[in-house]
């Protein structure tokens, strides 16, 4: 069993054809969650990237972002809720038994009342800089580690995080990463989800509540 978890997000400025094609040559055993996260698309469309990806990542989680809608014409095993999406309980009400609801959060308080609602893990962020939030402060590691210590489901740090350092965002205690242009739009995709799943398996760091 994987002490850590690694999540890897779509981009949202991608067609399936090109994430297909990467998917297709990189190693997604290694990935324990892939999100389709594509804001601009309609359930439909978003269907149909589930239906063409899901043969290439069978070894993974496919959840989807925020379309309850599809999640539920797919079966798939978990959703992402963001700040506008219907909120955890009311989820709960719509999704399967089992269905995994992440929900996402910037602060202690966020994450204690996810966990309350019914979230069985919580996605925090931005951790360090990065070019999808610009000009918004980085939160940190010690942020993180504060949602850490207070939220009683786990926590996936997101916004920024490369290989060198996953070392750092690990030391908070979190359950994992999570990660979107880093890899889908790196030159070599299929060498930094190695570089991702050695980085997280090596560390000796322990989560405070394990992604399993």
């Amino acid at each position: 069993m994987r002490k850590h978890a690694l999540h890897v997000m779509t981009t949202g400025r991608q067609e399936l054809r090109q994430v297909a094609d990467i998917a297709g040559l990189c190693p997604t055993e290694l990935i324990d969650v892939l999100h389709i996260r594509e804001k601009s698309r309609g359930a439909r469309e978003i269907a149909q990237w589930y239906a063409a990806l899901q043969p290439l990542f069978s070894l993974s989680g496919i959840y989807i972002n925020d379309r309850l809608d599809t999640a539920l014409a797919v079966q798939a095993p978990g959703v992402q809720l963001a700040y506008n999406s219907l909120s955890v309980q009311q989820s709960r009400l719509i999704l399967p038994a089992g269905t995994r609801i992440g929900c996402s959060v910037h602060s202690v308080e966020e994450a204690v009342q996810a966990a309350d609602d019914g979230a069985d893990y919580v996605l925090y962020g931005h951790i360090f800089e990065t070019r999808s939030k610009p000009g918004l402060a980085p939160r940190g590691v010690q942020a993180l580690a504060d949602v850490v210590a207070a939220s009683p489901v786990p926590v996936i740090a997101i916004g920024g995080i490369e290989p060198d350092n996953v070392e750092d965002v690990l030391s908070s205690g979190c359950a994992g990463i999570a990660v979107l242009s880093t890899v889908l739009l790196h030159s070599e995709p299929a060498a930094q989800i190695r570089r991702f799943r050695q980085a997280l398996d090596r560390s000796h760091h322990i989560p405070r509540s394990g992604w399993q």
